[in-house]
Order: C-alpha cells, then structure tokens, then sequence
C-alpha cells in the first residue's frame, strides 16, 4: 500500500539551496506529512477520473472509450467531436417544418429491400449522421488536386513554329493591334527576332473575334512590312483568296514595290481603287502615294502632281516622295529637305526626280527599304553592301542573307594581302575576308582570317551576326593542338550560332588533359562551358559547369555589371547559384542603368505567362527589354522576361535571351 513505503524527505536539507547560496527554509524542516497526503489524496484523484470516463462514455452510449463519439483523454479530435454530436442534437430538435439544406452529406446509395440492415435512406425527418474521419480522409484521398492551367501541356501547332495553337489566348485584334503599335520593330534582339518571327507567321487560331475578318490579316501584313520582311509577307498574301478588300490590296501592293516588283504592284494598285473597304489614314495616303508613283511610270504628270495633292489632303506629313511628285507634277528636278525617315516609297519617287544622298539613304531608311536595296540586282556596290549591314544590325536581313551579298560584292585582294592591311576598308574589306576564309584550304591561315573578319564585325557592330556567318565555316576544321589557340573563338562561333557540341569539342582540345573527353572544370576555358550549359535547351546535366565561374568571380574576372547579369539569369533559370558567386555579386552595387519599362508592364507579362498566353506573354517580353535587347535591359527587365518566358513553355528562347545578355561581356583570353 501507499501507507507502507518508507518516509523520506524528497528534498534533503543537505543539497537544498537557494538561488543565493542559502537553505531553503521549508526544506529543512521534518517532512513525515508526505506519504499521509499521497496516501489521501490519489485514490480521491483516481476515482474522480475513472467516475467521468464513465459517465461521458454512458452518454455517448458507446460505453468507456467505446465508438467514435466517445470523449478520451488524449484525443486530439475531442472538442470537435463534441461539436459536432452537440450540433446533430440541436438539428434533431427542429422543426419538421423547417427548410431543409439543398445539399446532403455524402450517404450510401438505396439498395432493394432485402438487402440487409442498415441499407435504408434515413427518413426526411432523422438527422443525417456526418462522415467519421476515417471516412473524411477516404473521401479526401478520391478527390484529385486541382489543375492549374499552367501544369496542362499546351496542344502545339504544326506549322515548324514550334509555338502552340492557342498562341492568341485571352487576346482581340484591338489588344495585339495596341501591343505591336508601342513596339519597336525588328527587334534588336536576335532571340527575340526569330520568336517575333514565328510568332507573327504562325499558322495558328487568331486572336478572338478575328475568325470572319480581314483585320488580323492586314495586321499581319503590316507588322512584316515593318519588320522588312517583304518575302515572308508575300507568302501570306499568297495564301489570302482573291483580293477583295481594299485594306489587303493595297497592302499587298505596297509588298510589291518592296519586293522589287513594280509592274506588278501598279497592277495591284489599280484594282485596289475599285474595291470597297475602311483604310487606316496612313495605308490610305500611302496608296495614293503607290499611284502618284505609277503615274509617274507612265509620265502621267498631271496624275502624278494629283496624286500629291490628295495625299495632302489625308493628312500625309512632307516627305521626300511628296517634294518628287511636286517635281514630277511640273517636269523639275526636285530639292528634297532633310527628312527624319525614308520610307520605301519615298526612294522610288525620290529615284525618279533625282535621287537621296546615299548617306542620308543608309542612315534614315526604314528596315523595308534597306532590305530591298540589299535584294536589288540593281542597287549599285556601295550601297548594296551598307545597306545589307545596316539591315542586318536590325535584324531585318538574315546573316545569311548577309553572306550572299558579300560573296557577291568581295573585294580580289588574296589572303595575305586582307591579314596585312590591304586597300579595302569598311564593308568591302570585311566581304573579303568572309569570302577569303570560306575558300583558304590551309587550317592556320583560315582560323586567322576567320579572327580578322570577327574583329573588324565587332567595330561594325556586326559580332553576333559575324559569329553566325562563319559557323558553317569553323565547323568544317578539326580541332587540332596548331590551331590551339582558336579554341576560344570557335567556342564563341558555337554558342552564338546555337552548334553547341562545337563549342564542346574545342574547349576539350583546349583542356590540360590528354583525355578525349576531359573533365569539366580542368581547361581554363571551362567557363565557355558554362554559357553553353546556360544556352542549350537539351544540355544534362545542368549546373555542373558553373563551378568554372566561382574562380572568375572571386579574382575579379567580370565587371560588376557582367556579373549582376550572370546572377540575374542564372537565377531567373532557376539554378543553384554558387555561393562565391553570390557574394562577389552581394559586394558590388547594383547597377541601376538600362531600359526598364513603365509601371505596370513587368506585373502584366508575369500574369500573361502565369496563364499561359503565349502571343502576349512574347509581346510584352519585346516590350519590357526595350529597343536594344537582352543586352541594354536593366536588369530588373532581364530576370522578369526570363522567367516569363520559361514559365509560359518558350524556355528555349528564354535560354536564347540569357546568353546574349551575357556573351558580349564574357571574360576572354588575350589571343581572342
């Protein structure tokens, strides 16, 4: 019993002391009091317990800890049982009169009579019992979590676009229309112009309320136009039907002069004016303008002098083409003013009274008019080649295109003579490299051409269109240890030109081991590797070649802007970013210049790609990077339209838009 256990003091006097160093009074007094207190009051605690287990199991009628309902000491789940038993008494006591709720808890099914006990609906006037929570967790694990439109897989179009089918999602005609207008077109990015391009050629579903019209059409037509992409436009006015909208005749029209076709476009025009349907003011006077023009074809003065007179009349702003109608009007050679922008039509109306200046031609024509320059067989040496280059700055005319005109237009300086110096200077002394390289048959003397040709492009402003052009070029060497020292370049070639794996082979050739495949990290080009991890959209597995840029990073190797940059991309991809890299980025302030957009865009292409809106998650991405790319965004900007992209499925191009963030900065040895 508990009277028989030995009395003792729990706390001897001897080890009891205060927080002072002094004996606690109460403990050193005789404690013989304890066991009789135990002894009295534990059985009265003990009984007190087990007397409310029972009576609370009686009520419940589950008996002590019996059925679900049963209070229990350490239940966690009481109280809210308690609730809820207290809750089905109150409705049992309504009033059968009362309403009833419209939705019932989940009960089983009515089964035929004799299909055993508790089979039976309970009547209208029971309480329905609510679910256990063995029950509740049943029903919980057979419902599925909800789907967000971002986790479904969009249905891709099969046009090559690589874009998906409801690229227009959540969009009208006036909302693209209103987008593309603040745009400034071709993009400067090269990442962006080949997605611009897709995006506005794709053959997909058009934007709502566009199915039964012609509006989306000529929109279309209008942004390749100004894009000066005049081939790209002809093959959309060849799937239209048969004109018979004035909008689209004249825009086609129009596509025609800027394809070279004159003939062709005054034919155009001429049915244009016998059709019926609203014109934008501007596509109006510019097709006054197309038939002033193919007046003065004619050497129809009077009509030609009109047809300045109606344009006027539309609102049409003075103009070179305006001053040669003048001119053409009364048979005078025309003074022409110093004007802002030279339009396509200008020049032709200009050429027939006289002629532009070719500098103001180079610096103020529109892209349209400069690829056309580009294309004509008729355009003289001079200006064929810098109007093919200022054209391909603006991404208007691919560098493929590029290399054709200088093929075409190459200086017959050798080989020795370009590496020495050489007469050519300019565009004509860079076409004869590029020609030159492309034909040198000895490894040595093309790697050095090929190194020529690049750093005269980079004075031009041509390095990433350069970079692109030799790449079939420097695919075509074998990496081998006497052209050691290209490996940097054609590492560069690779990644601009999107041929990773060369990028790969050159930089093993480069690598202090003996290895055919060296280990990432050994060569001290090993931080080129990690552009092409950041680049290629199939590269795995990722984030194991930036340890090659902690090394860079510490010793100062990246500007403070190059490397707030490689932070901001790497992040907005999602990688682990290493810590060195973090810190050495922590101890250098932001930088605060670069294009950022007005209040309100970044929040609106964060919701656009957060519900999966291709077109306009691709439009307000051009609008927030601003009018120089990747390159001159701030960096704000920069992660935002990344991350945008990535998050609305383009994750190829958001890769794209990184690396030319990052490659004209990238640390480069002395022999590159």
């Amino acid at each position: 019993s508990l009277s028989s256990r030995p009395s003792a003091n729990p706390f001897p006097a001897s080890k009891s002391v205060d927080n002072h160093g002094q004996k606690c009074p109460m403990q050193t007094q005789s404690m013989t009091w304890w066991p009789i207190v135990r002894a009295v009051v534990r059985p009265v605690v003990l009984a007190v317990v087990l007397a409310a287990v029972t009576v609370t199991g009686g009520a419940a009628g589950g008996g002590a800890f019996g059925g679900e309902d049963t209070w229990q000491p350490f239940n966690p789940f009481a109280e809210i049982d308690k609730t809820r038993a207290a809750k089905a008494a109150a409705a049992a006591q309504q009033p059968a009169s009362q309403d009833r709720p419209l939705l019932r808890p989940m009960a089983a099914p009515a089964t035929p009579e004799g299909d055993g006990a508790g089979s039976a609906v309970p009547d209208a006037g029971s309480p329905v019992p609510g679910p256990t929570r063995a029950e509740t967790a049943v029903m919980q694990d057979a419902i599925p979590p909800p789907v967000e439109r971002g986790e479904l897989t969009p249905v891709m179009s099969t046009d090559g676009s690589g874009l998906p089918f409801e690229l227009w999602s959540g969009l009208d005609i006036a909302a693209v229309e209103t987008l593309i207008s603040t745009l400034e077109i071709p993009p400067r990015s090269p990442a962006l112009h080949n997605l611009w391009t897709r995006l506005i050629t794709s053959d997909v579903t058009p934007p709502t309320g566009s199915a039964a019209s012609t509006a989306f059409a000529a929109l279309r037509l209008e942004a390749l136009y100004r894009s000066g992409l005049a081939s790209l436009a002809a093959a959309e006015i060849a799937k239209q039907p048969a004109a018979t909208d004035a909008l689209i005749a004249s825009l086609a029209a129009r596509n025609a002069f800027a394809a070279g076709h004159s003939e062709n476009g005054c034919e155009i025009a001429q049915r244009a004016a016998t059709l019926k349907g609203a014109m934008p003011k501007r596509i109006k006077s510019q097709a006054i303008l197309i038939s002033g023009y193919c007046a003065a074809l004619a050497n129809d003065t009077a009509s030609a002098g009109l047809a300045a007179e109606l344009a006027r009349e539309e609102g049409e702003a003075a103009s070179p083409g305006l001053e040669a109608l003048d001119a053409l009007s009364i048979g005078a050679k025309a003074k022409f003013s110093e004007p802002k922008q030279i339009s396509l039509l200008d020049y032709r109306l200009a050429e027939r009274a006289g002629g532009l200046a070719e500098k103001n031609v180079l610096e103020k024509a529109e892209p349209a008019l400069l690829v056309a320059l580009a294309n004509d067989p008729a355009t003289a040496p001079g200006l064929k080649l810098g109007a093919a280059e200022a054209a391909a700055r603006l991404n208007a005319l691919a560098p493929g295109a590029l290399a054709q005109v200088y093929r075409a237009l190459a200086s017959a300086e050798t080989a020795d003579t370009l590496l020495a110096g050489g007469a050519a200077q300019g565009a004509t002394r860079r076409a004869g490299l590029f020609k030159t390289a492309d034909a040198e048959k000895t490894p040595m003397k093309k790697t050095r051409l090929i190194r020529a040709f690049l750093d005269d492009s980079k004075q031009a402003g041509l390095l990433f269109q350069g970079l692109q052009m030799v790449a079939p070029i420097a695919a075509a060497l074998n990496p081998q240890p006497e052209i050691g020292w290209f490996a940097e370049t054609a590492a560069e070639i690779g990644l601009a030109s999107g041929r990773y794996d060369l990028t790969r082979r050159w930089v093993a050739l480069a690598s202090p081991s003996s290895a055919a495949a060296p280990e990432r990290g050994a060569s001290s080009l090993a931080h080129w590797l990690a552009l092409a991890d950041i680049a290629d959209p199939n590269f795995q597995p990722r984030g194991e070649s930036l340890t090659a840029l902690e090394s860079l990073a510490v010793t100062g190797r990246f500007t403070p802007d190059a490397l707030h940059r490689l932070a901001t991309v790497l992040d907005a991809l999602a990688y682990n970013v290493p810590i060195p890299l973090w810190d050495a980025a922590s101890r250098t302030p932001q930088p605060a210049s670069g294009y950022l957009p007005e209040t309100g865009v970044l929040s609106q292409l964060q919701d656009a790609a957060k519900k999966k809106e291709f077109g306009r998650t691709v439009l307000l991405a051009m609008k927030a990077l601003g009018p120089n790319g990747a390159q001159g965004a701030h960096m704000i900007a920069l992660g935002d339209s990344i991350r945008a992209l990535k998050r609305a499925g383009l994750e190829a191009d958001a890769r794209r838009l990184g690396l030319e963030a990052l490659l004209a900065t990238w640390p480069r040895t002395a022999t590159n």
